[in-house]
């Protein structure tokens, strides 16, 4: 039970830090630089996740409702997915850190 609320903990105090949103605007200026460039395409495999989340929210968008999201609405859920990637990334991260250090701090 104590972990179930750690992680809860965890994702809650992620979801307002200032990381949270600075790896987020890293995550869109990634993207942006590899789109606007003539970078590899792989570059972006970091913002993987978020590109597969707006891809099937955009997509069971259509196919359940019939709603066409469009260019604007399809960054617009990736704006959204990168947000949660962060968040969970950064909560992961505060996880291990608090993990590691209630190991190094026991008997």
């Amino acid at each position: 039970m104590a972990l179930h609320t750690s992680i809860r903990d965890d994702l809650r105090a992620a979801a307002g830090a200032r990381v949270t949103l600075a790896a987020t605007a890293a995550l869109l200026a990634l993207l942006a630089v590899v789109r606007l460039a003539s970078l590899p395409g792989i570059l972006t495999v970091v913002a993987w996740p978020a590109l597969a989340g707006a891809f099937l929210l955009d997509t069971a968008l259509y196919n359940g409702a019939g709603i066409r999201v469009g260019d604007a609405g399809f960054w617009t859920l990736f704006v959204g997915c990168c947000y949660l990637e962060s968040v969970a990334f950064v909560a992961l991260a505060r996880g291990v850190r608090g993990t590691r250090a209630e190991r190094e701090s026991g008997p």
